[in-house]
């Protein structure tokens, strides 16, 4: 492929997610047509095709591209020896934030929500502050069903706080995700 196909596969793209984000925010992705897309985008079905299966993929890539962006923002700040489990928590936050409308429209269609929870949430970043919390747990099921209730309870804390605008800063968010799961857990109850 040469540098203007490129360029043309680039613009294409764009003008689809562009357009699938207006879309979304006057309803939901299961209503939203490939051709309502295409007209909207000015993209021809027949393009369209030739990037994606539906509109659904148009999301799916955009969220892809969300979660990637946080693991660039992660590999090039974990080589700060500072980056303390809290200000990852933040820098997550932040992110989010400074994304807030993209991330209110995923959060607010519930057809996705799911999926978009489980990638988020999933990602190596953030999962890397749940292994810290349980690091003596040797029964690998365990660490896992621990690490699902932490890492499901920040989706669910981080998605009313988008939702809703509650009033908190993302280094505030941030230290309340890392407090709820570095605080001193008994772990002896949750093993009985």
């Amino acid at each position: 492929m040469d540098k203007k196909e490129n360029q043309r596969i680039m613009l294409t793209k764009r003008l689809l997610k562009e357009s699938l984000i207006e879309m979304l925010a006057k309803k939901s992705i299961k209503k939203i047509s490939v051709s309502e897309l295409c007209t909207a985008a000015g993209i021809n079905r027949s393009t369209f095709y030739n990037h994606y299966g539906s509109q659904f993929d148009v999301l799916k890539e955009m969220e892809l591209d969300m979660i990637e962006d946080l693991n660039q923002i992660f590999e090039r700040e974990i080589k700060k020896s500072n980056w303390t489990l809290d200000k990852r928590a933040a820098a997550f936050c932040s992110y989010l934030k400074e994304n807030e409308n993209f991330v209110k429209l995923i959060f607010s269609n519930s057809d996705t929500d799911y999926e978009f929870a489980s990638l988020l949430i999933g990602a190596a970043h953030v999962q890397m502050i749940y292994n810290k919390t349980f690091p003596d747990e040797k029964d690998q099921i365990k660490h896992d069903l621990m690490t699902t209730f932490l890492a499901n309870g920040t989706y669910h804390m981080v998605k009313k706080w988008i939702v809703e605008d509650i009033p908190i800063t993302p280094d505030e968010m941030g230290k309340l995700i890392y407090n709820m799961s570095a605080c001193d857990w008994d772990i002896t109850v949750f093993l009985r």
